[in-house]
């Protein structure tokens, strides 16, 4: 009776601090991803500056679009491009220039049709959900710019 009553006795301590790991675990995440910011939510100067200021990471999903490889070959911008409808004859187009650093990266995204393209090959057009941290507002480009953080290739 009484190994069974301690038996009891940890096991429910164990579920509770499982528990109470598990919670912290959910609220530290929404501490970590700015959820309210998306590839729409960045339009506007004032909304990117605010998004780089939390520096919260941003789930962004979108098509790719163009793909420029830097001259170093360490890393590669990526456009991302989406849109939605406005009404029955608008579209409004949103875009972001994202960041992926390293060397690989050239050929996941290189830029131009590879004749004879890696395993990890992207071509241009495919869905992406990427994890960023927003940089800056790019005034040229009038659109954000991010550094990757984490990608998934969604087609």
């Amino acid at each position: 009776m009484k190994q069974s009553f301690f038996s009891l006795f940890f096991l429910s301590v164990f579920l509770l601090i499982v528990g109470l790991t598990g919670s912290l675990g959910a609220q530290n995440f929404d501490g970590v991803v700015q959820f309210d910011v998306g590839l729409a939510g960045l339009d506007s100067r004032a909304q990117v500056e605010s998004a780089a200021q939390d520096g919260r990471i941003v789930i962004l999903e979108g098509l790719m679009g163009d793909a420029v490889v830097e001259e170093n070959g360490r890393g590669v911008w990526v456009s991302l491009i989406g849109g939605s409808w406005v009404s029955s004859d608008e579209v409004r187009a949103y875009g972001c220039m994202v960041h992926f650093k390293g060397t690989r990266f050239a050929e996941v995204f290189p830029g131009v049709v590879p004749k004879d393209p890696s395993p990890d090959y992207v071509p241009q057009g495919s869905r992406l959900l990427i994890a960023a941290q927003i940089l800056r507002f790019d005034e040229v480009l009038g659109m954000a710019r991010a550094e990757m953080v984490d990608y998934r290739v969604l087609d």
